[in-house]
């Protein structure tokens, strides 16, 4: 089934800035030790965007030990700074700072050792923020959806942070502002900002965030430009394989989300948890899952393959989040359909895709059918850190929707609901309903416009064949020369003569006295004929004049 609303939807490269930037240092005992190693970092350094900034030094030492002492000055000023007795020294200033530059000044002494000293300089910028945005109900919408997503792979919650829903949303508007427009012919960049350019704020996304004073870990952004609404553009981020890579990772806890015009923008806090985890999509046991994939994704997704073309089916992803793994490789892979056939795919890893380190794509050549099974097969090679290799087999199984979009619809209504019917190893009913006297059809309580209403003719009701082949997730085409509709659905084909009372399943001719009609050029079938020509179950419910499908 076709995706409706993609023409104008690009996303960009999914960006990782680690703010590493530390020293390393050594200081002298005069009693014990000659050689201790010490590393620090500072924040922030540069000019800063608010009026109270944490002003924090982060340090580390293999001295096994606490402090006995330790102080901050701001511009010769004592101020009451906090230690977290981790290594984290910091301190909020309770009262705007106003524009200009400020020197900090640290101490810290460890029993035996002298003291280590250490300064640095920040300006705070004419047009500092002095108190940051409540978040807006289209970023609450943002950061529910990007959460609907978590939730199917058991992931936790990601909570908003203040500076990094500023950085997205000042970014956001820098590309509206200056009308970054990216295409497939043009695939300008969405990350980088121009200095000088209105909104300009940070030539990139670690630069943005640390202008409104994030300092705690790394940082990853997806951007997009979608019209349409903030859900919409969460969920063409999910779809494109590199930008899904930051909305699955386990150790994410908090992000911010900015969305001007028709951009949307997210930064992701990175703090990689200290062991590794392998997250594979789509979740294994998810019943509602996409077709096909579009390709409006810079990088190209299948740049490296020649005479691939779009659109391509749901691209399907393995990948090491978190420490200890150096690299990925791609041992063997198997798609298989329903029937147990395998499904021509292309295949990405870090040996042919430069943008991928610990993942692995695979990118069916054409989009896969509606309402199908496929079972997913991977062997992979994971190379440590430390120079050794694992090897690991992952094995499951999900389920295309019959309708598209219907599967984010109903992800979006609920997403633990969705988790506990949807997301199984069980296979589920699907059901849809025909009102007699509806505009729309349902599948699953989603509604979907009909192409033709139903009709009553001689006392029968008749369905519209291509509003019911939708619903069902099948395929219908037009036979003129037996004036004959023909239904298929992946092993069932169903031909619906309009001139005669017959019709054939799977090449069996049998005959109705209610045939198909052929009506203003539409076949239209009648309900009483579903049961025996879909092998589904068919109810005529009378109160609400609706006809029930379930399969």
């Amino acid at each position: 089934m076709k995706h409706t609303n993609r023409l104008t939807k690009f996303v960009a490269m999914f960006c990782l800035a680690l703010m590493l930037g530390c020293a390393n240092l050594a200081f002298f005992a005069h009693e014990v030790r000659a050689d201790s190693t010490y590393s620090y970092r500072t924040a922030p350094n540069d000019t800063i965007g608010v009026t109270r900034p944490t002003i924090t030094y982060y340090f580390t030492t293999d001295l096994g030990m606490q402090p006995v002492a330790y102080s901050m000055y701001v511009n010769g000023k004592s101020v009451t700074v906090a230690y977290d007795g981790k290594g984290t020294l910091s301190y909020t200033p309770t009262q705007d700072l106003a524009p200009g530059e400020y020197k900090v000044d640290i101490s810290i002494t460890y029993a035996g050792y002298m003291p280590m000293e250490q300064s640095w300089k920040f300006t705070v910028a004419a047009n500092a923020l002095k108190q940051f945005q409540a978040a807006t109900s289209e970023q609450q919408d943002g950061l529910s959806a990007l959460n609907d997503y978590r939730t199917i792979y058991g992931l936790s919650p990601v909570k908003f942070n203040d500076m990094l829903n500023a950085g997205a949303t000042a970014h956001a508007k820098y590309l509206e502002d200056n009308k970054v427009n990216q295409t497939k012919e043009n695939r300008i960049s969405l990350h980088d900002e121009e200095p000088g350019k209105p909104g300009f704020t940070g030539k990139k996304p670690i630069d943005r965030a640390k202008y409104f004073g994030y300092s705690v870990g790394g940082i990853g952004e997806d951007a997009a430009l979608l019209k349409g609404a903030v859900k919409e553009a969460i969920d063409a981020l999910f779809d494109a394989p590199y930008h899904r890579s930051p909305l699955l990772d386990p150790s994410i806890q908090e992000v911010g989300v900015g969305r001007v015009g028709n951009y949307t923008v997210i930064l992701f806090g990175l703090t990689p948890a200290s062991s590794s985890q392998l997250v594979v999509s789509p979740a294994p046991g998810d019943r509602f899952v996409p077709t096909d994939f579009d390709g409006y994704e810079a990088p190209d997704p299948l740049r490296m393959h020649s005479g691939a073309t779009y659109p391509a089916g749901y691209p399907i992803m393995a990948q090491y989040f978190g420490t200890g793994i150096d690299k990925v490789k791609l041992v063997s892979a198997e798609l298989l359909d329903s029937s147990n056939k395998p499904v021509d795919f292309l295949a990405n890893s870090p040996d042919n895709d430069d943008s991928l380190t610990n993942a692995i794509i695979l990118i069916p050549r054409k989009p896969l059918e509606a309402d199908a099974r496929y079972h997913v097969k991977l062997k992979l090679e994971a190379v440590k850190t430390d120079g050794t290799s694992t090897a690991e087999t992952k094995e499951w199984d999900f389920t295309t929707e019959p309708v598209a979009s219907l599967g984010k619809q109903k992800l979006h209504q609920n997403a633990a609901d969705y988790k506990k019917y949807y997301v199984t190893a069980a296979p589920v009913e699907r059901v849809a309903a025909f009102g007699l006297d509806d505009t729309n059809y349902k599948v699953d309580g989603i509604p979907f416009p009909m192409k033709r209403p139903p009709l009553i003719v001689d006392g029968f009701s008749y369905l519209y064949i291509r509003d019911l082949a939708a619903a069902l997730g099948a395929n219908v085409e037009w036979d003129n020369a037996k004036r004959a509709a023909v239904y298929t659905k992946g092993a069932l084909k169903v031909t619906l003569y309009t001139n005669t009372n017959q019709y054939e399943i799977n090449g069996t001719v049998k005959t109705t006295d209610t045939p198909a009609r052929l009506i203003d050029e539409n076949t239209m079938v009648p309900v009483r004929l579903l049961a025996e020509v879909l092998g589904a179950k068919v109810d005529y419910v009378e109160a609400t004049r609706t006809v029930k499908i379930a399969y």
